[in-house]
């Protein structure tokens, strides 16, 4: 006698409605927007003159050079610097589930500076230094470009 007919009818119904909710937990879970990093809106990396509060520039795809850019939104302290070696904080809002990648030199080349995972944020206290902007030791003052990346190689330690 094959066993599947031995199940009554309540119990099936019982097992289908348990695994049809699972499936629908699971698929809720993966659909989720990531969440928002501090100080910076949705979609966006952004990079901080010295902390959350003072002057930002926010990249919406990654940029192989800083040099062209300033800090040119959010509050007064910083606006207007270049932002090539001179991140002291930075913030990931990505909804794509995009990593921020920072980069020593521009174009992308060199070591990787640090990286932050999306929905989180890197703080200046966070952040290596040795307070000499752009000589390639620690992290803080150090970034010169970014990388989005949503698979392939992903560093560990990400903030």
């Amino acid at each position: 006698m094959d066993p599947r007919k031995r199940v009554p009818i309540r119990g099936r119904a019982a097992v289908t409605l348990g695994l049809a909710a699972a499936l629908t937990t699971v698929a809720g879970l993966a659909a989720a927007p990531a969440s928002a990093g501090t100080n910076c809106e949705g979609g966006y990396h952004c990079v901080f003159y010295f902390d959350f509060n003072s002057a930002k520039h926010g990249y919406f795809t990654g940029d192989p050079d800083f040099s062209n850019d300033t800090f040119n939104q959010g509050g007064s302290s910083g606006r207007g610097t270049g932002v090539n070696n001179n991140v002291w904080t930075a913030s990931n809002s990505s909804t794509g589930g995009y990593y921020s990648l920072y980069y020593y030199n521009t174009g992308r080349t060199g070591p990787l500076v640090f990286c932050v995972r999306p929905g989180s944020q890197v703080g200046r206290e966070q952040l290596a230094t040795n307070n000499v902007a752009g000589d390639g030791i620690g992290q803080r003052d150090e970034a010169s470009s970014l990388e989005l990346r949503d698979s392939g190689w992903i560093p560990g330690g990400c903030f």
